[in-house]
């Protein structure tokens, strides 16, 4: 099994598997007042910066491992998940990566830079950033981190509700789901250790008119 030896469901924390979630009108009980100034500012931001699909920044600092923070850029929703050690783990084991679809990443769901490769799809190992959507029908998928309740193997991940595709932690698309691509990695850049924008690659705006094969 993927998970045996990294961290059985039995040794999970309760509190470990909350989430921060905002968005439609949802909001998960990890959210509640924890983040409201940045869900506010990222949820509803000005007519013209929104029509702009500019970048947005996002404080991350209070964040527990774990956790799950959904915002809003370019009117798409946005995952940054806090990852744990075990969670890292998952990522390079053989028998996780013989299942995924495309594990090196090699389909245009991300940006060039060299930042997205390998198996953590990421600047930070623990900190992961990826457009909420599933590659399917665009349904948002549930944070599903808890090892074997959705098959026997599962390491971990976000399951899609409405079809079910299924994604590890890095939102690489596992074979047998009906998803055809990684979900997609947006530009974004650490302004500082816990702020990070969304939206372009560094200060002077790279890749911020860039566009993957399927959002």
């Amino acid at each position: 099994m993927i998970m045996d030896s990294i961290r059985p469901e039995s040794e999970i924390r309760p509190d470990r598997r909350q989430f921060l979630i905002a968005a439609a009108g949802v909001l998960g009980a990890g959210a509640v007042g924890l983040f409201a100034d940045v869900l506010i500012d990222n949820m509803n931001p000005g007519k013209a910066v929104e029509a702009l699909g500019a970048p947005i920044d996002v404080d991350v600092s209070r964040m527990e491992p774990g956790q799950l923070l959904l915002v809003e850029w370019k009117k798409k929703p946005v995952w940054i998940l806090k990852r744990e050690d075990w969670m890292l783990k998952t990522l390079s084991e053989p028998s996780l990566l013989r299942r995924l679809k495309d594990p090196l990443s090699k389909q245009n769901q991300q940006p060039a830079q060299a930042y997205v490769n390998g198996n953590y799809r990421a600047l930070r190992p623990d900190m992961f950033v990826a457009v909420a959507l599933c590659t399917h029908m665009q349904c948002i998928p549930d944070y599903r981190p808890a090892p074997h309740t959705v098959t026997p193997w599962w390491p971990g991940g976000f399951l899609c509700p409405c079809h079910g595709s299924m994604y590890d932690f890095s939102a690489r698309v596992l074979e047998g789901s009906p998803a055809p691509l990684n979900i997609p990695i947006p530009p974004y850049y650490w302004k500082t250790a816990t702020v990070v924008t969304i939206g372009e690659a560094n200060k002077s705006g790279i890749d911020k008119n860039w566009t993957p094969e399927i959002w």
